[in-house]
């Protein structure tokens, strides 16, 4: 890396000064002073858009780095520690495509003194072919940036479409790419290296893996705590006599286990659905063939009072468990629903993706359907009176529809975020349904599932 002089230059009459008033207690000499030692820019293997910087330094507390071309205004990324270690590396990422950026490193110690210690130029490169050329349109967007799970790897973009972040991770039908609460990122692994899921940091690269233990990792969905802890959905399989019930006599039934994992991957607790739910739970005509798809669980997620929703496509239900006890709560949809729906045209969901809490009282799901048109629907629940009020309905299309995947998001303020599966439809809307911002470009593409995330740094995405 090339370097910035006048920086150096004030960097060593910085040292000297400080040298010179940090004599030892003994009177000996002066004190170990901090010192840099230097900086190497390094190409990401997984992502032609992003650059590492490799600083080397002793005695500092932590480095950031400004990064800009010409004409552009300095994007600064995170401080990160040096800790016990005198090399980081700072991540640069989001650049433009084949463009020419002039990167600066600056050292920090305590809480005031921050010093450009180092200059030079990184050329970032272009996009692979498997990327579609996406556009936005619309004004009325969240801040932020969209993950989407693309057919041959995860890409982030910006609100403009453009893409900011990307990892190759040829599949050619489906990935299942998410961001969680502990800045890490999951993705499907598409290797022998784990039976679940790689667990990636912002520069792509494979730092751990998560999978169920002594059962098949389920594909679909999975949450990932602040502290590192971990709800998995997970399958197990049973030969079972369903000839009494117009089925055969050794029939392959798979159903839905829910695994929650240490940060080091030790079971904490598990619930199994076939000590809960009958196989009668299950619409006639899906148990009839030799391998019985039971439950289907595709969802995941906590509740604002700490318990699990979880979704089971194939029962056309949600449910609600206590985390602790197992206990069932409450039934929602399917042949046991407990809710009378309440305002809801359709009168119930179907084959539904994308199950996410959105507020108090209130859930949501992309309902898949039967016919088109899948749409978003968000329910207010009273557990109490047993009624499911339907309060946000959205239709991107009479025509849009999608048999499987797709994925719904909740924002804060109302607003939602919907992508309808391999229909290729990306589409936020309002509080009162209306379409308010899209990603345009995508029509046809498989879009497994999308979500905003605030920033592409770890650091940010975790609020550290």
């Amino acid at each position: 890396m090339g370097v910035y002089r006048p920086g150096l230059a004030r960097l060593s009459a910085l040292m000297v000064g400080l040298a010179a008033c940090s004599l030892s207690d003994g009177g000996i000499g002066p004190a170990p002073v901090p010192t840099f030692l230097g900086t190497t820019v390094l190409p990401n293997p997984h992502n032609t858009i992003s650059a590492v910087a490799e600083v080397r330094a002793a005695l500092w507390d932590s480095a950031f780095v400004r990064f800009w071309k010409d004409g552009q205004l300095p994007v600064r990324s995170p401080s990160y520690a040096f800790g016990q270690d005198t090399v980081v590396r700072i991540p640069v990422l989001g650049l433009d495509t084949a463009a020419a950026y002039t990167i600066e490193v600056n050292l920090v110690l305590g809480d005031t003194l921050v010093v450009a210690a180092d200059t030079g130029d990184f050329v970032s490169g272009t996009l692979p072919d498997w990327i579609p050329h996406a556009a936005a349109q619309g004004s009325d967007t969240t801040p932020g940036y969209l993950a989407i799970s693309y057919p041959d790897g995860p890409v982030i973009v910006d609100n403009s479409g453009r893409v900011v972040w990307y990892r190759s991770s040829p599949n050619g039908v489906l990935n299942s790419f998410q961001a969680h609460a502990n800045g890490q990122y999951t993705a499907l692994a598409l290797d022998d290296s784990t039976d679940g899921f790689l667990v990636l940091d912002e520069l792509g690269y494979a730092i751990g893996a998560l999978e169920c233990q002594g059962y098949a990792t389920r594909f679909h969905d999975l949450l990932v705590l602040a502290d590192g802890s971990a709800w998995l959905l997970c399958d197990d399989t049973r030969t079972m006599d369903l000839s009494a019930l117009g089925g055969v006599d050794t029939a392959s039934v798979t159903g839905t286990v829910v695994q929650q994992l240490s940060p080091a991957g030790t079971v904490l607790s598990e619930w199994n659905v076939f000590d809960h739910f009958a196989i009668t739970d299950l619409p006639p005509n899906a148990r009839s063939g030799s391998d019985v798809n039971f439950t289907h669980g595709n969802g995941i997620a906590l509740d604002g009072d700490g318990n699990l929703l979880l979704s089971f496509r194939s029962l056309n239900e949600i449910t609600k468990i206590n985390a602790t006890t197992g206990e069932v709560m409450w039934r929602l949809g399917g042949l046991r629903n407990e809710f009378t729906f309440v305002n809801d045209p359709k009168g119930t969901f179907e084959r539904q993706h994308g199950l996410r809490p959105a507020g108090p009282g209130q859930i949501q799901v992309l309902d898949n359907g039967l016919r088109a048109p899948s749409r978003f629907a968000r329910y207010l629940l009273n557990p109490v009176a047993r009624t499911a009020l339907l309060v946000v309905e959205f239709i991107d299309a009479p025509t849009t529809y999608t048999l499987v995947g797709g994925g719904t998001q909740y924002y804060g303020n109302g607003h939602g975020l919907v992508s309808f599966g391999r229909a290729g439809r990306l589409v936020e809307f309002d509080e009162a349904g209306n379409r308010a911002w899209e990603l345009t470009g995508i029509d046809g593409i498989y879009v497994f599932r999308a979500q905003r995330i605030a920033s592409l740094y770890a650091a940010e995405r975790a609020g550290r």
